[in-house]
């Protein structure tokens, strides 16, 4: 192979998989019948129009006809996984919340009724649309209504004004109230059907575990002596959500679900204070979400390939 071939191969493989099998040697001889005598590099419009070709290609499977389904999908199951976020973002407080007792009581504090209603009430609140969008039965929807209506009845304080205008809580309640909903969408009970039980064994504990790390360091870290440290808050759950993202890349829907859902999902993790941050510091945390999600797409694009 001579190194005009090899270099034209390169450029190639910026076209779909699927593509090049049909036609990349039709493509390669023509460009090769077209070289001058000698040439070694390929000529910069060959190299500008190989690679708008590959662009527009790729164009037309994204938002094309074909991509119709995909487009239908993929925001149907980031609806889908809304009330699944929340629940998890339930587990990690009250995850927190245990700890922190025990830590300062001692285990007989969480062993008491008032404190297991306490610690269950969200939770629950949290499961029963999850568990509605899962099973797709209607009267696990209508449990979550009452059991959302229930807590915020016990819990009057949080639906004052002052508490319904504080950064950390008015939008909290909104997601809260969008997850109630979305149990009683149908599409929502279909789309969560192409995610495989194995997913939300990986993805669940990690998603508690990335919540609660970072919520752990605006709790247990002295803000006013580790300022800095304090800063880097959301990064565990940037992390977390960038690897789902980059591993929701391995199929269109997943890839459209992860355009939708990105942002909502990361700003659970607490980046009120990443505008006031440095620059290098904000430039750095985002580096850390697209450094995970770079790895773990560029793996689900394996996987996918070698299947």
């Amino acid at each position: 192979m001579s190194s005009l071939e090899s270099r034209y191969r390169r450029l190639l493989a910026a076209y779909p998989r699927d593509h090049r099998a049909r036609h990349e040697e039709e493509m390669l001889g023509v460009l090769l019948a077209g070289a001058r005598p000698g040439q070694t590099r390929p000529r910069p419009a060959d190299v500008a129009d190989l690679l708008w070709g590959a662009l527009r290609v790729h164009g037309r499977r994204a938002f094309g006809p074909a991509s119709a389904p995909a487009w239908r999908g993929g925001p149907a199951l980031a609806v889908a996984l809304w009330p699944f976020l929340m629940l998890a973002g339930a587990l990690a407080t009250r995850l927190l919340q245990t700890a922190e007792s025990v830590d300062n009581v001692g285990v007989a504090a969480v062993a008491r009724p008032s404190w297991v209603l306490l610690l269950a009430e969200p939770i629950v609140a949290a499961a029963l649309p999850a568990l509605a969008v899962l099973f797709g039965r209607r009267w696990i929807a209508v449990l979550g209504v009452v059991a959302f209506v229930l807590y915020q009845a016990r819990h009057p304080y949080l639906l004052e004004l002052d508490a319904l205008l504080f950064p950390n809580h008015g939008p909290v309640l909104l997601a809260q109230l969008a997850a109630v909903a979305i149990a009683f969408v149908p599409a929502a009970h279909r789309a969560i059907a192409v995610v495989p039980w194995r997913a939300f064994l990986l993805w669940g504990p990690l998603a508690v575990a990335g919540l609660a790390m970072s919520k752990a360091i605006v709790r247990w870290v002295d803000v006013i002596a580790h300022h800095d440290l304090v800063t880097w808050k959301p990064v565990p759950w940037l992390v977390v959500v960038g690897l789902a993202a980059g591993w929701a890349c391995g199929s269109p829907v997943g890839r459209r679900a992860a355009l939708v859902l990105f942002l909502p999902a990361a700003a659970l993790g607490d980046l009120g204070d990443l505008p006031s941050v440095p620059a290098a510091t904000a430039l750095a945390q985002i580096g850390c979400a697209a450094l995970a999600f770079a790895a773990a797409a560029a793996l689900a694009l394996r996987r996918r390939a070698g299947r």
